[in-house]
């Protein structure tokens, strides 16, 4: 049994808040295993919520699975939801699955729910390296169908070299593609190159009932790629850039980075990044530096700076920077404490100070 007690004390702008995160498992039981994620909410409103508390019964041997509680459903071409029900798979030996879901769609604390429930299935058949599924959702509000979906997916690693998936969504109550993305990774040496596109439609994945895809739908369209250079044992050099076509606006962005690890494990790294976006009325630039090394004893230390030049400042500030500290310790008895220190100069605040606190504790009983 593992308990994470995180509380935030922010600054004048915003209130004290709280999270709670259970975890349970048994290793006589190794079928069985229980999560929670509790919202303990934020002073003077002490709106506290669960967000996540499930219960997960697995076959030893794979070829079954079932959730039943509160949880977020996200499987195949699905668009992930916050759900109240169960969710089962059933697999067999020669690589065919059959997945279904139902229950209802979260209200905050519990609120009161006018006949809105949501059930779906997702086939799906695995040959060779290549995996395809197909799915079907059905959503409704007040008792009406508010959305319906057919969904596919695909993956597929035809050589050892290259990765291939793909997945869309078509919406059946407004018929129109409402989610789509396609993606190729080849690997020659020290170098992944990827290469993506996508294209979504919000208006289409919201509910029909919802205000905002009455009054419009802006269809976004993206495409771009990401290089990953392993330059050295301990040096990463990663490249990405996109563009991005919103309503008839055409956009995009890029960004340059890279990781140093310290040593061959990982536990310390340095990284740089660089960042540039250029979409609708979001034009900046930014540079973010990252720290974090271990000190030995179970300490741990991190920091991260980050700063952001607008093309127009519009009399929010030249510059907006952002700076993060950050320590924990880890014993050997299973208790582990951490804190974090924020300050920050944004377009909302002029200035502003957080900080974060996380007392945890695993319990292993036999």
């Amino acid at each position: 049994m593992r308990a994470d007690a995180i509380a935030d004390t922010q600054s004048e702008t915003q209130s004290p808040t709280g999270l709670i995160v259970l975890q349970g498992q048994d290793k006589m039981r190794p079928w069985l295993d229980a999560e929670g994620l509790v919202w303990a909410g934020a002073k003077p409103d002490a709106t506290g919520d669960v967000l996540v508390l499930a219960i997960h019964l697995r076959e030893l041997h794979g070829y079954g699975d079932l959730r039943v509680g509160r949880f977020v459903l996200a499987t195949g071409a699905v668009f992930p939801v916050q759900l109240d029900g169960a969710d089962g798979i059933g697999r067999t030996p020669w690589g065919s699955s059959l997945e279904a879901f139902g229950g209802v769609p979260v209200v905050p604390r519990f609120g009161s729910r006018a006949y809105d429930w949501l059930v779906g299935a997702r086939l799906a058949q695995t040959l060779a390296k290549v995996t395809v599924g197909f799915s079907y959702i059905q959503r409704r509000e007040y008792g009406d169908i508010s959305n319906q979906e057919l969904g596919a997916d695909l993956a597929a690693v035809p050589f050892r070299w290259i990765d291939l998936a793909a997945k869309a969504a078509y919406d059946l109550t407004s018929p129109g593609i409402a989610d789509a993305r396609l993606s190729a990774a080849v690997r020659v040496g020290a170098v992944r190159t990827e290469l993506f596109a996508s294209e979504q439609s919000p208006g289409r994945l919201l509910p029909a009932t919802s205000l905002f895809s009455v009054l419009g739908d802006f269809p976004s369209q993206r495409i771009g790629g990401t290089v990953r250079w392993w330059a050295a044992p301990r040096l990463d050099v990663l490249v990405s850039g996109a563009g991005q076509l919103v309503g008839h606006e055409l956009g995009g962005n890029g960004w340059i980075r890279s990781t140093l690890r310290l040593d061959d494990r990982g536990s310390g790294s340095l990284g740089v990044e660089v960042r540039r976006v250029e979409v609708t009325t979001a034009r900046w630039t930014g540079v973010r530096l990252v720290g974090a090394r271990s000190l030995g004893g179970g300490f741990r230390f991190a920091s991260e700076i980050e700063i952001v030049v607008p093309d127009e400042p519009n009399g929010r500030g030249v510059a907006w920077p952002w700076g993060l500290m950050a320590c924990s310790w880890r014993s050997t008895s299973g208790w582990e404490v951490a804190g974090a220190i924020e300050a920050a100069s944004s377009p909302q605040y002029r200035y502003e100070a957080n900080a974060l606190a996380r007392i945890s504790r695993t319990l292993e009983f036999r």
